[in-house]
């Protein structure tokens, strides 16, 4: 009976083994996967303030383009009603405009 017993107990050990080996390799599968998590937060939240980075600059881009495009009506306005432009001017300028 007592041999039995330790066989019994042998295979225990030896499962007992295996099965914190498979607990181990889980255990670094798991801290692999949150740390390759974690890398992929740092590189969205770089390309999220990329992002919102170059919509900033498209906005103030806009606006600058906006408040050119408002200058150049400006300056063809002053010219057309000073009559200083040419005909050949004046559609040039209209072109611009446009």
């Amino acid at each position: 009976r007592s041999a039995q017993l330790e066989q019994e107990v042998a295979t225990l050990r030896e499962k007992i083994h295996h099965l914190d080996d498979m607990l181990k390799s889980q255990q670094r599968k798991v801290r692999q996967m949150i740390e390759q998590l974690q890398n992929s937060k740092a590189v969205i939240q770089a390309k999220d303030a990329m992002i919102q980075e170059l919509k900033e600059r498209v906005a103030y881009l806009e606006a600058e383009n906006l408040e050119m495009h408002d200058r150049i009506e400006h300056l063809i306005e002053q010219q057309v009603s000073r009559g200083g432009l040419s005909a050949r001017a004046r559609s040039k300028s209209e072109y611009v405009s446009r």
